[in-house]
């Protein structure tokens, strides 16, 4: 069977986190690039490697938008201790400028924004579809919930059939 990931809002008590040795995660310490124009050496330099560069492209020409990337860039430096937030939000038109170069490079026009259209809600087939193929122990395990809960739905349904053998209903006609 598989097992759910327990987390939820109401999981930890408030303040759970300010109980714990400070320093436990990559943010919570001192950035590696304070100056932003190190953080865009560094990140230009990651992101000319071909092995970072080819997916990014791909990424481009699969419709998602060069906003997109170099927002998940930023954060991912953030999370990792690479710079500070101050920071991240500093290199971002830098970051885009270089991407939107290197896609041109390449003959690809990458979309700037991501522009939401109303229609683009997703549905509850969409999201199992995407769920099926991206996370498919998730979907594996709400199908086997699903059908867990029809089985019992029928069980309790045959357990509640009633009882005439002993019933007015069953006695014959008296004349």
């Amino acid at each position: 069977m598989v097992e759910y990931d327990k987390i939820t809002p109401l999981a930890a008590p408030a303040g759970h986190s300010l109980t714990q040795e400070p320093g436990k995660w990559p943010w919570e310490n001192p950035s590696r690039f304070a100056d932003p124009d190190d953080a865009i050496d560094f990140l230009t330099d990651k992101l000319d490697d071909p092995k970072t560069k080819e997916p990014i492209l791909k990424l481009f020409l699969a419709g998602i938008s060069v906003e997109e990337i170099v927002n998940q860039i930023a954060f991912k430096g953030f999370m990792t201790g690479t710079y500070s937030p101050d920071v991240a939000e500093l290199v971002k038109p830098a970051l885009a400028m270089f991407l939107i170069d290197e896609a041109a490079k390449v003959g690809i026009q990458a979309d700037l924004f991501h522009e939401k259209k109303e229609d683009e809600d997703i549905s509850d087939a969409g999201l199992f579809e995407i769920m099926k193929n991206r996370n498919p122990e998730l979907y594996l395990g709400m199908i086997e919930a699903e059908k867990k809960q029809d089985r019992m739905q029928i069980s309790e349904a045959k357990n509640l059939k009633p009882n005439l053998s002993n019933s007015f209903l069953q006695v014959e006609e008296v004349e």
